[in-house]
């Protein structure tokens, strides 16, 4: 049987015509961009050509974009501004930030580091269908709050949050209050490919994205900036002096492209996500004890189509990603990037208050542009009968 990949949430096949196009563009262009001959300065032009590139592509024309190593680095950056603010004044009451309790792991174990130098985080629980109320964010808000971070698009089960709303609602309670509004960051990861990025520069003073999640090379990620912020790190003053460190120009390069590629073919990939929800929603609801965590239509507004978490009640997670795994169906229990994916996954869908037995048997179903209707049925047929097998 040939392999089917069904884990786009935490990878994608690499498109082979845009990793050749940077290559080649690479290795005519290989001088350091900090140089100030004439090679660095060729170098450097067709970095800042890429950054723009990239930002007109995502329909974004203000701000600035900063080249990170990653999609977690770029998370990480805006949080940690945060330590330069954390000097001991005896009369100032701690740091206050405010996130959501489902956010990708590279949020919430940067937020609980902070937590134990002495800022304070209200956790912000969604309601049962995996989303953020706005109002909710805005109600924890004092004088102290310095940071909200909420992610655009959940990685475990694809629940997409109103950032619009929620920017608004900040931005009102802010003004009302007379408080200064606090710096609101979205992880917009998940969203990069799949949701139109236009709308979020108004509401949002940062965002996250990663190359690696639509086609591009792993190593490279972009942090979009409304305005200039203290950087934690320090060295060569690269990228604005908020990420140091020797540009990564074949990054830059794949970057630039995977996002053209994949906002042109935005629609498209919608639609073709969609018609794969459906026929896996469908199938679903023939396995007997299956169920959708949360429950959801096909075409729901609430969540991407393309992630979709399954639970199967009296079968371990990790169990049935073993089994499929031993069939060639590659399938996950939630994000790759979690050191405990057990615990991360639990984590998530028990802030949504599901219980642990459900919890415990799901596992997160993600589809790409290559994806196939028969990868469907394959993974349709296997899990019925391992879900046969092997519960309890």
């Amino acid at each position: 049987m040939r392999d089917v990949f069904l884990d786009w949430a935490a990878t994608t096949p690499a498109d082979p015509e845009i990793l050749q196009r940077s290559l080649d563009l690479s290795l005519e262009v290989y001088a350091n961009p900090s140089s100030s001959h004439w090679l660095g300065r060729q170098a450097k032009q067709l970095l800042e050509e890429s950054r723009t590139s990239l930002m007109r592509a995502l329909a974004i024309s203000k701000g600035t974009l900063v080249f990170t190593g990653s999609g977690s680095e770029a998370d990480h950056i805006p949080l940690l501004a945060l330590v330069h603010r954390l000097k001991p004044v005896a009369s100032r009451k701690p740091l206050h930030v405010i996130v959501s309790a489902i956010e990708h792991s590279a949020i919430d174990c940067q937020i609980r580091a902070l937590e134990k130098l002495g800022v304070e985080v209200s956790w912000i629980n969604p309601d049962t269908q995996g989303h953020i109320d706005p109002n909710q964010v805005s109600a924890r808000m004092r004088k102290e709050t310095a940071l909200i971070s909420i992610m655009g698009v959940n990685n475990e089960m694809g629940a997409i949050q109103d950032v619009s709303a929620i920017g608004q609602s900040i931005k009102d309670a802010a003004l009302q209050s007379g408080m200064k509004k606090p710096w609101f960051h979205v992880d917009a990861v998940q969203m990069l490919g799949k949701l139109s990025m236009r709308e979020v520069p108004d509401y949002a003073d940062s965002f996250a994205i990663s190359a690696h999640k639509i086609r591009g090379p792993r190593g490279i990620g972009a942090l979009w900036l409304s305005r200039p912020l203290e950087a934690f790190a320090c060295g060569g003053g690269q990228e604005g002096g908020i990420r140091p460190g020797t540009e990564n120009l074949f990054g830059a390069f794949a970057f630039r492209f995977a996002v053209e590629k994949a906002s042109e073919s935005l629609a498209h990939h919608a639609a073709h996500a969609q018609e794969l929800e459906s026929r896996l929603i469908e199938g679903i609801s023939h396995i007997e004890g299956a169920l959708l965590v949360p429950r959801r239509a096909p075409r729901d507004e609430g969540y991407v189509p393309s992630i979709v978490s399954i639970a199967f009640p009296g079968l371990g997670g990790e169990t049935m990603v073993r089994a499929l795994s031993d069939r060639q169906i590659a399938v996950s229990t939630g994000s790759a990037c979690a050191s405990n994916q057990r615990r991360q996954g639990r984590r998530v869908l028990k802030a949504m208050g599901v219980p642990d037995d459900i919890s415990f048997s799901a596992i997160r179903l993600s589809t790409g542009p290559l994806t196939t209707p028969e990868d469907i049925d394959i993974f349709l047929e296997h899990a019925e009968d391992l879900y046969r097998k092997l519960k309890t």
